[in-house]
């Protein structure tokens, strides 16, 4: 049985989401100068409609969404259809664009992490449903892209920013005002995605942090056999 607190998102909500991200695999789509008719609706489908296919395939919940409801389709080709038809000016508009990629990312981690919470789940795997719900159309684009998955590698807190959207929505909703939990929750998103461009922050990266401990100790060990070789007597100068 669903949460007794924990109410369905408008469809509007799920909507708005699948048409912005759609939107944004149809510029990416456009990035790419042999993309025919059907890969920029493939590309659209897949920015548009990843997040929730992966939620729903996480919770069972088959067919998916998606699949079931027209009006997701129906969204998802408008999206490519304008996108395909302004793909010049769009592309223009990339900081503008930009804030508009961030805000469905948190959108997707609320709409995750709340089907989640209906689905009875706890509080920590409806965080993480939500984060690689926030994602999960990053993720398939690159794939059928053919490149490396850009949340793999170091780069913007992109996963880190639809987590914070899903901690700060599962911690604040109650059920009863949807729309408030939603909108800060994509505030906490923006905030955290900002930190890569406004002070050029990524997601730190344990091999390069292993690596330069490695070089930190190699050169304190050299240091310190110096040291003693000069408190031997040794004319060798100190560095």
């Amino acid at each position: 049985m669903p949460l007794p607190d924990v109410l369905e998102l408008p469809l509007a909500i799920n909507l708005i989401a699948v048409f912005f991200g759609a939107l944004g695999g149809t510029l990416r789509a456009g990035e790419e100068e042999h993309t025919d008719l059907v890969g920029v609706f493939t590309l659209a489908a897949a920015m548009g409609f990843g997040g929730g296919l992966v939620r729903d395939l996480l919770l069972g919940n088959l067919p998916p969404a998606a699949f079931r409801d027209p009006s997701y389709l129906a969204v998802a080709a408008a999206a490519a259809g304008l996108g395909m038809l302004f793909l010049y000016y769009l592309r223009k508009l990339g900081p503008v664009l930009w804030p508009i990629d961030t805000i469905v990312i948190g959108l997707f981690a609320c709409v995750g992490t709340n089907a989640a919470l209906i689905a009875d789940l706890g509080m920590l795997p409806a965080i993480i449903i939500g984060t690689l719900a926030s994602v999960g159309g990053l993720i398939l684009t690159d794939l059928l892209q053919g490149r490396p998955s850009s949340i793999m590698y170091v780069g913007p807190p992109n996963a880190v920013a639809g987590m914070a959207g899903a901690v700060t929505y599962a911690l604040l909703y109650t059920g009863t005002r949807p729309v408030i939990s939603i909108g800060i929750a994509v505030i906490a998103t923006v905030l955290v995605r900002l930190t890569g461009p406004v002070f050029h922050m990524n997601v730190p990266q344990p091999r390069m942090r292993a690596y330069e401990l490695k070089i930190k100790r190699r050169e304190s060990s050299r240091t310190m056999a110096r040291l003693r070789r000069h408190s031997k007597g040794s004319a060798e100068p100190l560095e």
